[in-house]
C-alpha cells in the first residue's frame, strides 16, 4: 500500500489546470474544465469531506504545490499553520497536512522510483500543457502522466517507509537529516544523554568550518577527477565530544577546542581554515591562509597543523570536553553496509542519510517561524512582522533553547568536520607530491596523475578524465571529456549553459555574461490578491570575484597571506586580489 500523494499541473507554472490525488489505493483527478473552475479548491473540498486529518506528499511541494495550496486556502479565508515553512503546511480547520517528499529523500522522483524498483514516472513536455479544453489530442497522455506521477510517488514513499521500518523500526521524518537522527537515536545512541554545552555554543561554532574548496591551477590538460568515498561517514570512527565542557589551562595535547594565534609559514597548502572578513564589504570568505592570524579551532586540527606544517602557535584559552567517544562508528558502518548492498540510486539515499546525521547535530537554533495572527498572543506581539497585504500571517526570528532542540549538539559536528578536513588534506598532500593539483572541493581532488583508488570509505574513487579543463573559480569550471564532450560545473547556474569558448573567455578576459529568465516568485507573492506571479531575475557570470579564497598569479594560485595588528585586527598582506578595485 502506498502513501497518499498528489500533484498539481500548471499552465505556464502559474495557473493550475489539473490536480491528481492517490490515497494509496484509489486515484482521483480534478481538471479545470472552464475558466471559472477553481481546481485546487475543488481538490481541497474533496479532501475536507473524505479525508480529514490526512497527511499527503507532493514532490518539491515547498517550491510548487504548497504555494498553490496556500494561495487557495488564503483566498477562501482558511487558517494555515506553517509547521516548517512551506515544507509542511497544516490546514487548521481540517488537520490536513501537506508535506514535501523531496525533502524526505532529496532525490528527483525518477531516481527515487529507481531506488525502490517502482513504476517510473512518464515523460511530458510541459510546453505542451494548455487549457484542458485545448488539449484535444494530447489530453489522454497528459492525464496518464498526472496519474503516474501520483502513483509512482506514493509507491516509492511506501517502499521507503517499509525499508526504514524493517531496518530501523522508524518512519521518515520531515527531512532527511531528521530521519537520520531518528535512526541514530532509536538504534545506536540516546541523543538526549549527549551534553549540549549550550553555554559554550558560540565558541564551538567559531571552531566549526566547512570543507576546503580551492582552485590551485586554472587551466590544464590530461586531468583526473577523484572523490573520497563516504568522506564524512568515514570519519565517524573518530571520538567526538559527548560530555560536559569546561575551561582548562591551554594544552595542545588535551581536547577539545582552543583559541590561538598561529603563524603559518609560506607553502602551497594552508593547513588551517579561517573566515576572512573582507574590509568595507560585510562579506567574508572561508580561506586556508598563510601568515599570522587568530581564531578558534578543534584541538585535533590545530595539533595536526603544528605537527605537519611547522605552524607556530600561541595558545590563549581552551575548552575541554571530559568525555569523548566514537559513538557514531556503528551507525556509519551500518549505513555503509546498506549502501554497498543497494543499487546505485538507493545507495545514494543511504549515503545521504549517513552524512546528514553530522549536519543535523550542527543545525542552528535560530529559525524563522510563521504564524496566523490568531496564534500570536497580544503580550508576545512585539517582533512579529506581517508578510501579506492583509496582515494575516506574521513572521519572526526565533531562538530555540536546548529543551526545544534536543538534537543540536554542535561539538559533534565541529569534530567530524575537522577530522574530514584533516583526512582530505592528507589526500591532497599525497596528490601534490605525485603531480600538479588543479582543484578540490570538500571531498574531491583534481590532479594530473593517476591515484590509487579503492571501494572502502575514506579511499579515493575515480570519477572522470579531462583532455582539457578550465577552472574559473570555486564551483565554476568546465572540461572536455575523453571523447570531446563538454561538461560543466556551474553552481548556482545550472540553468545557464555555457560553452568551451565561454569558459576560455571568462578565464582569460573576465567578460560579463548576462541571462534573463522568468521563474516562480516567492511564496509571499502567493498571498497577494493578484495570485502567484512570475518574477524576472537577472543572472550574470564574471571571470573573477572581488575577493577569492586564493590569490591568482596568472594561471596559478597561492594562499592568501594574512597579518595581525597589535589591536588584533587581521588584514591581508597581499596586493589586492585580481578583480578587486
Amino acid at each position: 500500500m502506498g502513501v497518499p500523494a498528489y500533484n498539481i499541473e500548471t499552465l505556464g507554472w502559474v495557473e493550475p489546470v489539473a490536480v491528481g490525488f492517490y490515497d494509496g489505493q484509489e486515484y482521483k483527478e480534478f481538471l479545470k474544465t472552464s475558466e471559472d473552475c477553481d481546481v485546487v479548491w475543488d481538490f481541497l473540498l474533496y479532501l475536507e469531506e473524505n479525508y480529514p486529518g490526512i497527511k499527503l506528499y507532493a514532490h518539491n511541494a515547498a517550491n510548487k504545490e504548497n504555494k498553490f495550496v496556500l494561495h487557495s486556502l488564503f483566498k477562501h479565508n482558511q487558517v494555515v499553520k506553517f509547521e516548517a515553512g512551506l515544507a509542511k503546511l497544516k490546514w487548521s480547520e481540517t488537520s490536513i497536512g501537506f508535506e514535501d517528499s523531496y525533502l524526505v529523500v532529496t532525490r528527483h522522483l525518477e531516481s527515487f522510483c529507481k531506488a525502490f524498483g517502482v513504476e517510473q514516472k512518464l515523460q511530458w513536455d510541459h510546453n505542451k500543457t494548455k487549457n484542458i479544453w485545448e488539449m484535444v489530442e494530447s489530453l489522454d497522455a497528459f492525464r496518464a502522466y498526472l496519474k503516474r506521477d501520483c502513483i509512482s510517488l506514493s509507491n516509492a514513499m511506501g517502499e521507503y517507509c517499509k525499508t526504514l521500518l524493517s531496518e530501523f523500526n522508524i518512519l521518515p521524518g520531515l527531512s532527511m537529516p531528521l530521519t537520520s537522527m531518528r535512526i541514530f537515536n532509536r538504534n545506536f545512541y540516546d541523543v538526549k544523554s549527549i551534553h549540549s554545552n549550550e553555554k559554550f555554543e558560540d565558541f564551538i561554532r567559531l571552531a566549526t568550518y566547512g570543507g576546503r574548496n580551492e582552485v590551485f591551477k586554472r587551466h590544464g590538460t590530461n586531468i583526473f577527477f577523484y572523490d573520497i568515498n563516504s568522506m564524512y561517514v568515514s570519519c565517524y570512527d573518530t571520538p567526538v565530544p559527548i560530555g560536559e565542557m569546561g575551561w582548562i589551562r591551554p594544552n595542545l595535547d588535551e581536547p577539545s577546542l582552543v583559541e590561538a594565534i598561529v603563524k603559518v609559514p609560506q607553502q602551497m597548502l594552508g593547513p588551517l581554515p579561517y573566515r576572512y572578513n573582507i574590509p568595507n564589504t560585510g562579506d567574508w570568505r572561508l580561506t586556508f591562509p598563510i601568515g599570522t592570524f587568530k581564531g578558534w579551532w578543534d584541538t585535533r586540527e590545530l595539533k595536526y597543523a603544528v605537527d605537519n606544517y611547522n605552524v607556530d602557535v600561541k595558545l590563549i584559552r581552551q575548552l575541554k570536553c571530559y568525555d569523548e567517544q566514537p559513538i557514531l562508528k556503528e551507525y556509519g558502518e551500518k549505513i555503509c553496509e546498506l549502501r554497498d548492498a543497494s543499487n546505485k540510486d538507493l545507495g545514494r539515499i543511504w549515503k545521504l542519510l549517513g552524512v546528514r546525521l553530522c549536519g543535523k547535530f550542527g543545525q542552528h537554533r535560530i529559525t524563522r517561524e510563521i504564524r496566523h495572527i490568531t496564534d500570536i498572543k497580544l503580550e508576545e506581539f512585539d517582533g512579529w512582522i506581517p508578510i501579506d497585504d492583509q496582515e494575516v500571517y506574521h513572521e519572526k526570528q526565533i531562538a530555540k533553547n536546548g529543551f526545544r532542540t534536543p538534537y543540536i549538539k554542535p561539538a559533534i559536528n565541529m569534530r567530524i568536520r575537522a577530522e574530514a578536513r584533516i583526512r582530505h588534506n592528507k589526500k591532497l598532500v599525497e596528490a601534490r607530491n605525485k603531480g600538479q593539483l588543479y582543484y578540490c572541493n570538500n571531498d574531491s581532488i583534481v590532479v594530473d596523475v593517476p591515484m590509487y583508488v579503492g571501494t572502502k570509505p575514506g579511499e579515493l574513487k575515480y570519477l572522470d578524465y579531462a583532455l582539457e579543463a578550465w577552472f574559473v573559480r570555486c564551483n565554476f569550471y568546465c572540461y572536455e571529456g575523453r571523447f570531446g564532450e563538454i561538461k560543466q560545473k556551474t553552481s548556482g547556474y545550472h540553468d545557464f549553459p555555457l560553452g568551451k569558448h565561454d569558459f576560455q573567455e571568462l578565464l582569460l578576459k573576465g567578460e560579463d555574461r548576462i541571462n534573463r529568465f522568468e521563474g516562480i516568485g516567492s511564496w509571499r507573492e502567493a498571498l497577494t490578491p493578484a495570485g502567484i506571479k512570475l518574477a524576472e531575475r537577472s543572472r550574470s557570470v564574471m571571470g573573477g570575484r572581488a575577493f577569492e579564497n586564493r590569490i591568482s598569479d596568472g594561471l596559478l594560485t597561492r594562499p592568501i597571506k594574512l597579518g595581525m595588528k597589535k589591536d588584533g585586527t587581521i588584514y591581508t598582506k597581499d596586493p589586492k586580489p585580481e578583480g578587486q578595485k
